[in-house]
């Protein structure tokens, strides 16, 4: 699948103007980008405090794509 049919299937009934889209392209791949430390920092050999700390420093780094609205 292109890009641009990627960005249809998943955004593609919002209607969005294409910096509104640029800003939604973006956000989806910063959560999965923090979504991902945090499967790392989990495999790692921490103590379950250390581990809890950095899931809630990724996940206040998370950015809820569906409540941005301009």
């Amino acid at each position: 699948m292109n890009p641009f049919a990627h960005f249809h299937a998943l955004y593609g009934d919002l209607g969005l103007s294409k910096d509104d889209a640029a800003l939604h392209i973006f956000l989806s791949g910063w959560n999965t980008a923090m979504h991902e430390m945090m499967q790392q920092v989990n495999k790692m050999p921490f103590q379950n405090d250390t581990r809890a700390s950095f899931a809630l420093y990724f996940q206040s780094q998370m950015v809820d794509v569906e409540a941005i609205e301009k």
